[in-house]
Protein backbone atom coordinates (compact mmCIF):
# COMPACT_ATOMS: atom_id res chain seq x y z
CA UNK A 1 0.00 0.00 0.00
CA UNK A 2 1.22 3.45 -0.43
CA UNK A 3 2.07 4.84 2.80
CA UNK A 4 3.72 8.27 1.22
CA UNK A 5 1.63 11.59 1.75
CA UNK A 6 0.59 13.88 -1.40
CA UNK A 7 1.45 17.23 -0.47
CA UNK A 8 -0.40 20.08 -2.65
CA UNK A 9 1.70 23.46 -2.73
CA UNK A 10 1.02 26.54 -0.18
CA UNK A 11 0.42 29.04 -3.07
CA UNK A 12 -2.10 26.75 -4.50
CA UNK A 13 -4.04 26.35 -1.44
CA UNK A 14 -4.02 29.79 -1.00
CA UNK A 15 -4.94 30.76 -4.23
CA UNK A 16 -7.35 29.05 -4.17
CA UNK A 17 -8.59 30.18 -0.90
CA UNK A 18 -8.77 33.95 -3.06
CA UNK A 19 -10.45 32.96 -5.57
CA UNK A 20 -12.92 31.37 -3.57
CA UNK A 21 -13.65 34.69 -1.74
CA UNK A 22 -14.21 36.24 -4.85
CA UNK A 23 -16.07 33.80 -6.45
CA UNK A 24 -18.58 34.26 -3.38
CA UNK A 25 -18.67 38.44 -2.89
CA UNK A 26 -19.26 38.46 -6.81
CA UNK A 27 -22.16 36.04 -6.44
CA UNK A 28 -23.67 38.17 -3.90
CA UNK A 29 -23.53 41.08 -5.31
CA UNK A 30 -24.87 39.74 -8.56
CA UNK A 31 -27.91 38.60 -6.26
CA UNK A 32 -28.30 42.19 -4.92
CA UNK A 33 -27.19 44.49 -7.81
CA UNK A 34 -26.28 42.68 -11.03
CA UNK A 35 -23.58 45.21 -12.40
CA UNK A 36 -20.43 43.68 -14.56
CA UNK A 37 -17.60 44.48 -11.94
CA UNK A 38 -19.80 41.33 -10.02
CA UNK A 39 -19.16 38.76 -12.78
CA UNK A 40 -16.25 39.60 -13.68
CA UNK A 41 -15.51 38.86 -9.78
CA UNK A 42 -16.86 35.47 -10.45
CA UNK A 43 -14.98 34.81 -13.32
CA UNK A 44 -11.52 36.09 -11.88
CA UNK A 45 -12.56 33.65 -8.41
CA UNK A 46 -12.78 30.88 -11.39
CA UNK A 47 -9.80 31.75 -13.20
CA UNK A 48 -7.88 31.57 -9.80
CA UNK A 49 -9.28 28.64 -8.55
CA UNK A 50 -8.00 26.70 -11.90
CA UNK A 51 -4.45 25.97 -10.89
CA UNK A 52 -5.00 24.00 -7.65
CA UNK A 53 -8.17 21.68 -10.25
CA UNK A 54 -5.48 21.31 -12.84
CA UNK A 55 -2.86 20.20 -10.19
CA UNK A 56 -5.18 17.52 -8.68
CA UNK A 57 -5.76 15.88 -12.29
CA UNK A 58 -2.34 16.11 -13.63
CA UNK A 59 -1.38 14.47 -10.33
CA UNK A 60 -4.08 11.53 -10.69
CA UNK A 61 -3.16 11.06 -14.72
CA UNK A 62 0.18 10.17 -13.31
CA UNK A 63 -1.02 7.52 -11.16
CA UNK A 64 -1.70 5.58 -14.28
Amino acid sequence: MDTQKRKIPVFLILLDLVGAILVAVGILGALDEGSPGDYLLVVAGLVLMLPLVLHILNRLQGRR
